[in-house]
């Protein structure tokens, strides 16, 4: 699989920027609030990207505590700030393995 990032800019990073997203969307599916079998509160959202021409990014992203309360009682098409970094994890559909990519969000604002 490729992943493919259309950025507006690059610069150099040090080593805290590392793997760092900063992304402003929108809400577009009812965010699913669950607790973890260790009692860790994550929220499951996916957020859509504009970009130019009618186009959009649908990114699937994971909050974590205050992050997940906050995201569970968002409705669909609230504009959000989300800052994170990307993750994958692998997992096992029918007989093959897959693997998935997501936004592991670590603050979250909403914007007006």
């Amino acid at each position: 699989m490729k992943l493919y990032v259309f950025v507006k800019g690059i610069s150099e990073a040090g080593e805290a920027d590392q793997n760092r997203i900063d992304l402003i969307g929108y809400i577009c599916k009812q965010p699913l609030y669950r607790e973890t079998p260790l009692g860790k509160e994550i929220t499951d959202i996916l957020i859509a990207v504009n970009r130019k021409h009618r186009k959009s990014d649908y990114l699937p992203a994971i909050c974590w505590y205050s992050n997940a309360r906050l995201a569970a009682g968002l409705p669909v098409g609230t504009k959000v700030r989300a800052m994170g970094m990307i993750q994958s994890r692998i997992y096992v559909k029918g007989d093959s393995e897959r693997t998935a990519y997501e936004v592991s969000i670590r603050e979250m604002e909403v914007i007006e």
